[in-house]
């Protein structure tokens, strides 16, 4: 017994030193926020829908921060999160089964698109958030406005990317999107 409390007491004393000694190491304006890979899985199945589509992709962005006032001074730490929302996410077997191998691959490569598209605006977000200037008054509505925008404009960019790409069928076009994607998700869009 007294060897898990030695194990649980170690890693909780490390960080009480880290918050005491080093407290911007702790509440770091870092966010790392990782691709989503997706699978065929990873859908919620939804046979014989009524839907259009054979697959859809939704994710969840939240975002939340620390508020610290000194003063007139305003500092506010953010993290951003971005999941893929697997009760809005699905998919329809029955059709997925009108595909052939090569059509498989192609339609899971455009939805993968939708969940690239929200790790980097995702990323946007952090990063627009953390750049923000905020008042001590206003700084609740601020940050929404801030959270809407970067949300409005991914929906529009989810419109687009399906209009241009016909959902992905238009393989040309798909393919200058998965280099957006690419250069997104490395820092470089």
């Amino acid at each position: 017994m007294s060897v898990s409390l030695k194990q649980i007491y170690i890693p909780a004393w490390i960080i009480v030193i880290l918050c005491v000694f080093n407290p911007q190491q702790v509440f770091s304006q870092q966010n790392n926020l990782d691709r989503i890979a997706l699978r065929w899985d990873s859908f919620r199945k939804v046979p014989n829908s009524k839907r259009p589509f054979i697959a859809y992709t939704a994710h969840k962005t939240m975002h939340k921060y620390r508020a610290t006032q000194r003063g007139n001074q305003l500092s506010l730490k953010f993290e951003v999160g971005v999941t893929l929302d697997t009760q809005q996410s699905f998919l329809d077997p029955n059709k997925l089964k009108t595909l052939d191998a090569p059509g498989k691959k192609a339609l899971l490569n455009h939805e993968q698109g939708h969940s690239d598209l929200a790790i980097i605006y995702g990323r946007v977000l952090y990063s627009r958030l953390s750049k923000g200037e905020y008042s001590i008054a206003g700084y609740k509505k601020e940050v929404k406005s801030i959270y809407d925008s970067v949300m409005k404009e991914l929906a529009r960019l989810n419109i687009k990317y399906d209009m241009e790409t016909e959902h992905g069928q238009y393989e040309e076009e798909q393919q200058k999107w998965d280099l957006y994607f690419k250069k997104g998700l490395e820092g470089k869009s």
